[in-house]
């Protein structure tokens, strides 16, 4: 269990969330199975665990950010990292029991991996702030990554690093393809509208779906690339959908056709690509309030949909009546920024507070928190659930940390 010193005096964190901090701290052995805090120069907006595990080291990877708010381009850039949760090591027998301590610890032979995460690839970001990145779930090879500057950037992994670590030289060009619709990164700086949230679609590999603070949904195909013409402006499917900015667009896992968006304006649609409007069905405004920020459809049950605002309302919906209402609902107490199903757990979801740094694990059946991760001194930014491990879960935050961390079962398990 690896944990960050104390923030200095002078860091500029308010002193009730240091004392937060420090109360979380002492009790990080009975809170958590497993937990890693790192630092890094810059906060990362973005964080998602690979679908690989190796499984001889207990190695997972993780997509992460550099987020400079363009104080230092040259820094912006997303990077894969990698980090062990020891879960390879074996120490559970009688050999390794310490009587004095009353805890199983490992034998003085025992070889460890690095304590905190290696940064594996670093791939330079082209142009403004990389507001989200993700990887193809057909091939987590290609990532694509938003931009503030109203791109969006393809990269292939394997142009631009490998397991040793290297920088994209300066002569190579820096992305593989860009979607931009404007064609002109000169107009995007002079009017930006930025690429808000991004979304491959499950079903249909190579289609994009993206959202845009002017309001857009675009939907691109990949597979209009070519090497010669990188710069990709012909869509798919291109339409307004909120004039105060769409905030989150995501396809249905088990349908090529179907996705949610929803937006500033507190509204969410259900949207069809084969209908000639493209809406399928809407909730009532009278439901969430602030803008909502972030809707995810349930892994195993794709009529599931929640919601989450700017003022921490969540609402779980039946997409087949979304104009009634929510089918239950809860509150994280401040905005949220990012939810997210359990891959592994049906019931199980988490929201992410951009205001009050707390990362809480719901059981969707109730409406009390099961968890709280309160190691985070900033608002936290995204959050990821690692598909091997049901309980292990990624969150970066504004405090520049990257958090890997595991309940302690003994804690979900008597929720």
């Amino acid at each position: 269990m690896e944990i960050i010193d104390d923030p200095p005096k002078e860091s500029g964190i308010p002193i009730d969330l240091q004392e937060r901090y420090g109360r979380w701290k002492k009790n990080t052995k009975l809170l958590y199975d497993y937990l890693n805090t790192n630092t890094s120069k810059w906060p990362s907006l973005t964080c998602e665990f690979f679908p690989d595990l190796d499984t001889t080291t207990d190695t997972h990877r993780i997509l992460l950010s550099s987020f400079t708010s363009s104080q230092l381009p040259d820094d912006e850039a997303i990077y894969i990292s990698t980090i062990s949760t020891s879960k390879h090591l074996n120490w559970a027998s009688l050999n390794n029991f310490d009587i004095d301590t009353m805890e199983f610890k490992p034998d003085n032979s025992t070889k460890f991996p690095s304590k905190n995460m290696t940064t594996d690839i670093i791939i330079k970001f082209p142009n403004g702030d990389c507001n989200s990145a993700t990887f193809l779930p057909q091939n987590p090879d290609v990532i694509a990554g938003a931009s503030s500057d109203g791109s969006i950037y393809i990269f292939n992994r394997t142009k631009h690093g490998s397991r040793k670590l290297r920088q994209v030289q300066d002569s190579q060009v820096p992305y593989e393809a860009r979607f931009d619709s404007s064609g002109n990164i000169m107009d995007d700086i002079l009017e930006p509208n930025e690429v808000l949230s991004i979304d491959w679609n499950k079903q249909k590999e190579g289609e994009l779906l993206s959202s845009y603070s002017n309001g857009d949904i675009k939907v691109w195909d990949i597979k209009s690339y070519t090497t010669k013409n990188p710069d990709i402006s012909d869509t798919v499917l291109n339409f307004n959908f909120d004039a105060m900015g769409t905030n989150c667009v995501t396809w249905m896992p088990s349908h090529e056709s179907l996705f949610a968006a929803a937006g500033e304006s507190n509204i969410m649609s259900l949207m069809d690509t084969r209908k000639k409007d493209f809406e399928v069905n809407k909730i009532d405004m009278k439901h969430h309030s602030g803008g909502i920020n972030a809707c995810r459809f349930n892994v195993f049950s794709s009529m599931l949909l929640a919601s989450a605002d700017g003022n921490g309302h969540v609402n779980i919906w039946d997409i087949r009546q979304l104009n009634t209402e929510p089918i239950t609902t809860f509150e994280h107490g401040s905005s949220i920024s990012a939810i997210e199903w359990n891959p592994n757990l049906d019931t199980i979801l988490a929201t992410a507070g951009q205001e009050d740094g707390l990362v809480k694990i719901w059981d969707s059946s109730n409406n009390e928190p099961i968890f709280v991760h309160g190691g985070h001194m900033l608002g936290v930014n995204d959050i990821s659930w690692n598909a091997h491990d049901p309980w292990l879960m990624c969150s970066v935050a504004n405090d520049n940390t990257t958090h890997i961390w595991k309940p302690a079962r003994s804690i979900v398990d008597d929720a």
